[in-house]
């Protein structure tokens, strides 16, 4: 992200070394990801996939920020789906197409399972493995992922960001905190125990379906108090993965967004998804629109879609201060505007599989914590198509999802906003969603 100065090519560096641990070795320069389809017959703007030097082959390898485990089957696939087993292998990640194709990372020594990918996208389109977040979670991740499916994709592996937020935030990029889910110690149904799968599942709160905004529009009041009476849209927790291309939707979550006839009806592609192992039923709609939002406000949360409203709030004040615009009673606390999260959105109709709660996948996201939140589906690479992300696995006690959106790309379909600062009196001054510096602005009476 930003203006990063790149390692040598000869260069490598290792994050370990010690006896019996893994070695991780990586120059930072861009890997060119190929593209699986959305869906079958679907766009071009799917899962990421890799090339791997496995031997003297270079098969394809699936990218899966949502995977907790990392995959290579070890021979030809049996005809029946034997216990996963767990052994250490070594995974090198090529970084071009064309002729020339330069080592770009090696991992030796990773734990590794002895299992057969399944389809990605579509039927047709298979890989070797999975690259999944037991391995990824060791970076930051920096993905470009052009609209346009002719211009190639790439993921660049970092040690950290070392960026803080604020610094991000001044330089345009909407800094989103995510928890990291999955953590679990894996056995296999004979009780025979595998290594344990560390958290790596990027779960992120998420408002979807909100009104369209402009800064333009009419105001929004809100009285004190009225904070999550007046949002709009529906709450939503959602796992990143690079391993889908369109947006997947638990049919209840479905149903909370106002959707009706979840089922799949006759004729319908089914969903190919690298964390099952067959084809899901699947009903294909479009989500008008998804904001990513971060929950550090100032004040207790009031939920994805009430913070989005806020921010709007915010927003429009600022906008139209030089025609004496006051913050909302809502929005303020003593006196002040409380600080306006960050949030991504993400609009133009996202593709979106709705699948049943019932399902493999459904089931696979939440059975790490089945007494917590429920994951309500994932959001996949097409839904990201023209914003250019880096997953901050390294930053502590929360990762960070930093993002932008391409220059010139209209507001309605990609809008990222970093966090704006209050001001606590007059006499100062800030700039915040590209606005120029104002300075401080009332309350509105209650």
């Amino acid at each position: 992200m930003g203006a990063r100065r790149f390692r040598p090519l000869s260069l490598f560096l290792a994050l370990a070394g010690c006896s019996g641990e893994p070695v991780f070795e990586y120059d930072s320069r861009p890997i060119d990801l190929q593209r699986a389809p959305s869906a079958p017959g679907g766009s071009a703007l799917g899962a990421t996939l890799a090339r791997v030097k496995v031997g003297s082959d270079t098969p394809l390898f699936v990218v899966d920020t949502g995977s907790l485990l990392s995959s290579l089957r070890r021979g030809v696939c049996p005809t029946t789906t034997p216990e996963p087993v767990a052994y250490q292998g070594d995974i090198e990640l090529l970084g071009a197409w064309g002729s020339q194709v330069p080592l770009r990372a090696s991992f030796r020594g990773v734990t590794l399972f002895d299992l057969c990918a399944g389809a990605v996208g579509d039927a047709d389109t298979q890989a070797a493995g999975v690259l999944g977040g037991d391995i990824l979670r060791n970076f930051s991740l920096a993905f470009a992922l052009p609209r346009d499916p002719a211009q190639p994709a790439t993921m660049t592996i970092y040690s950290d960001l070392p960026a803080a937020d604020s610094d991000l935030a001044a330089d345009g990029y909407a800094v989103v905190k995510f928890n990291l889910r999955g953590s679990t110690a894996a056995a296999t149904a004979s009780g025979n125990g595998r290594p344990s799968l560390p958290s790596s599942r990027v779960v992120m709160r998420a408002c979807g379906n909100p009104p369209a905004f402009a800064p333009n529009g009419p105001v929004a009041a809100c009285k004190t108090g009225e904070v999550e009476v007046q949002a709009a849209g529906t709450n939503l927790l959602l796992a990143l993965s690079t391993g889908h291309g369109p947006l997947v939707l638990s049919a209840s979550a479905w149903q909370r967004l106002g959707g009706d006839a979840p089922a799949p009806l006759p004729g319908e592609s089914a969903l190919y998804s690298p964390l099952v192992a067959n084809p899901i039923p699947a009903h294909w709609v479009t989500v008008s629109r998804l904001a990513l939002v971060d929950g550090d406000s100032g004040d207790l949360w009031p939920g994805a879609c009430a913070e989005l409203a806020r921010v709007r709030r915010i927003e429009w004040t600022l906008a139209n201060q030089d025609s004496g615009a006051c913050f909302q009673p809502c929005d303020v606390s003593g006196g002040v505007a409380l600080p306006a999260a960050a949030y991504l959105e993400i609009g133009s109709d996202l593709h979106a599989a709705i699948i049943s709660d019932t399902s493999d996948l459904i089931i696979s996201l939440n059975e790490d914590f089945p007494s917590g939140a429920q994951v309500d589906g994932v959001i996949g690479t097409e839904a990201l198509a023209g914003v250019p992300i880096e997953i901050d696995y390294i930053t502590q006690p929360q990762g960070r999802l930093v993002a932008a959106c391409d220059p010139g790309v209209d507001r309605q379909k990609c809008w990222a906003a970093p966090r704006c600062l209050g001001l606590s009196g007059a006499g100062q001054t800030h700039a915040c969603f590209g606005l120029p510096p104002l300075g401080f602005a009332p309350a509105c009476p209650n």
